[in-house]
């Protein structure tokens, strides 16, 4: 079992079952970035009277692909299978849509290379001229001064937050709050500080990071790992603040954009350690 086997049994199956009226690849491979560790994303379109049956019973459909290992509706709501395969079994995502509801594609954050790479099985052409109007489309952020406001906002938010936690003590509330909170809105910073978001919209801000952002905003980046303890998440909380008020500043001085700088300058004179509330 591999990619391309998955998706031709996928395609046969689709053209056989009179309830499937579209098959639609919607992962990495539509614009060319997959590779061997990659997954599997599909969408089936499946007539509207039927949908609810097909779902209902959707783990004996999927167990016709291969021998699974795991079959069950993810935290996302729709199915999530893997199956055995070699180097590692595969994941595939499954996501069963009323054929009433095709137009909704349009919003999708994809960017094919080409109708064919993601359209597998259209039985009414409407598919594939909906994809036509999502090749090669830009998925840098819609409004990019928006973006700045939304992102500049949740990062200093969530650093007055997270220091309401260090003064509690909750070490591990704290960690948590920074590494998959604050380092995600601090990447996307510095990806609108450097131009670099082609995928801004479809992607993880860290995705690719490394080439996304000059070597020094990397080195500074990459000190903001913290080791054990609290004295730890004091030293990296204290460099980002002085990191994200240079990109923030950096980013208002080139294109003019207001960002929360009267919060972060008040920010600054707190002095985070645990028995201490203030500078000055």
């Amino acid at each position: 079992m591999n990619q391309k086997l998955m998706m031709d049994k996928l395609m046969e199956t689709a053209v056989s079952d009179s309830r499937i009226v579209g098959l639609v690849d919607y992962g990495s491979s539509v614009e060319g970035r997959n590779d061997q560790w990659s997954d599997v994303d599909v969408a089936l379109f499946i007539k509207a009277d039927h949908l609810a049956a097909f779902d209902a019973n959707w783990k004996t459909w999927a167990a016709k692909f291969g021998d699974l290992l795991l079959a069950y509706k993810g935290g996302i709501g729709h199915p999530w299978c893997v199956y055995d395969a070699q180097p590692l079994p595969l994941r595939v995502d499954f996501n069963f849509i009323a054929d009433t509801d095709m137009a909704s594609m349009q919003t999708w954050p994809k960017s094919p290379t080409s109708v064919e790479a993601m359209v597998k099985y259209d039985a009414t052409g409407e598919l594939a001229n909906i994809v036509q109007s999502m090749v090669g489309q830009s998925l840098g952020p819609e409004d990019a001064e928006a973006a700045f406001a939304s992102i500049s906002g949740d990062f200093w938010y969530y650093i007055l937050r997270t220091i309401g936690k260090i003064k509690r003590e909750q070490e591990w509330l704290a960690r948590w709050e920074f590494n998959f909170i604050l380092l995600g809105n601090l990447t996307a910073l510095m990806r609108l500080e450097s131009g670099y978001t082609e995928r801004f919209r479809a992607s993880h801000a860290v995705d690719g990071i490394e080439t996304a952002v000059s070597p020094q905003r990397l080195q500074q980046l990459n000190q903001l790992i913290p080791a054990q303890g609290m004295d730890e998440i004091i030293r990296v909380m204290e460099a980002a603040i002085e990191l994200g008020y240079g990109i923030c500043q950096a980013i208002e001085q080139k294109e003019g954009w207001p960002w929360p700088r009267a919060l972060a300058e008040r920010i600054k004179t707190i002095d985070i350690n645990l028995n201490d509330c203030g500078r000055g």
